[in-house]
């Protein structure tokens, strides 16, 4: 009898937990890294990951039920959104940057510090190298990036030849010019006064072709060589011309 009423007991514990417990599925997206292809289309990195949430009387759980990393496109005005391919469907992966040149796209890993290289029609993903923050040639057939705490490297868009162009430490963020003959890049370190500073590189000669105290570098911009964009030490996001030097405010930032 005794035995009987044990069961009995668990039996309707068992049927309260069970049946008072909720289960349901949250679903988070996030869209980064956006970068101008060669045909006037943004790409960017998609990654969206389903969560199961389980929760009873006496517990509560959330599980990764799905997780995908996607590189889609999009024209500049909002129209013709697609999904290129998958990337990565690992949750350690952690993409951080990518650079596109003709048919081709390289990704940068920061969570293994791995490049990664596709087409643009979501064909032939391949691991070349390790680094960080890559950057494509113009025709797409070396790649600029940053080894961590060994400075600026290049190597061919397979991982062959790859080699030190920056021994400096503190080089981080490097970038291609439009016609493949200058390469900029970050000085993360004290230089003239300033916390940081902006670095031209003249590939052909290996010389410093110029360099901008208390400018941080983000990027090229427009055709040929002629500007750079920089985070003003004053405050806010301007360019320089690197043949004169004029320094142009976009935009001021006031605390």
């Amino acid at each position: 009898m005794r035995i009987k009423v044990f069961v009995f007991v668990v039996m309707v514990m068992f049927l309260l937990v069970v049946g008072c417990e909720k289960r349901w599925e949250e679903v988070d997206v996030m869209v980064h890294s956006p970068n101008w292809g060669s045909d006037g289309k943004v790409l960017f990195v998609r990654e969206e990951r389903v969560w199961e949430n389980v929760k009873g009387w006496f517990y509560e759980r959330s599980d990764i039920k799905s997780e995908v990393s996607e590189l889609c496109e999009v024209n500049a005005d909002g129209s013709g959104y697609r999904v290129i391919g998958e990337i990565f469907d690992d949750a350690l992966q952690g993409i951080d940057c990518i650079s596109s040149a003709g048919e081709w796209v390289v990704i940068g890993d920061a969570n293994y510090k791995e490049i990664w290289v596709m087409r643009r029609d979501g064909s032939g993903l391949e691991k070349v190298g390790y680094g960080l923050h890559p950057d494509f040639s113009p025709d797409a057939s070396r790649i600029v990036y940053e080894k961590p705490d060994s400075g600026i490297w290049i190597m061919n868009r397979d991982g062959s030849n790859n080699h030190c162009i920056v021994s400096d430490p503190d080089a981080k963020y490097p970038a291609w010019s439009p016609d493949d003959s200058l390469i900029g890049y970050l000085y993360w370190g004290s230089y003239e006064g300033y916390g940081y500073a902006t670095f031209i590189l003249d590939i052909a000669r290996d010389t410093i072709f110029s360099s901008y105290p208390g400018f941080y570098f983000y990027d090229w911009g427009g055709e040929g060589t002629g500007e750079i964009f920089v985070g003003l030490y004053w405050g806010g996001f301007g360019r320089i011309e690197i043949n004169t030097g004029a320094v142009d405010t976009i935009n001021m930032c006031v605390s």
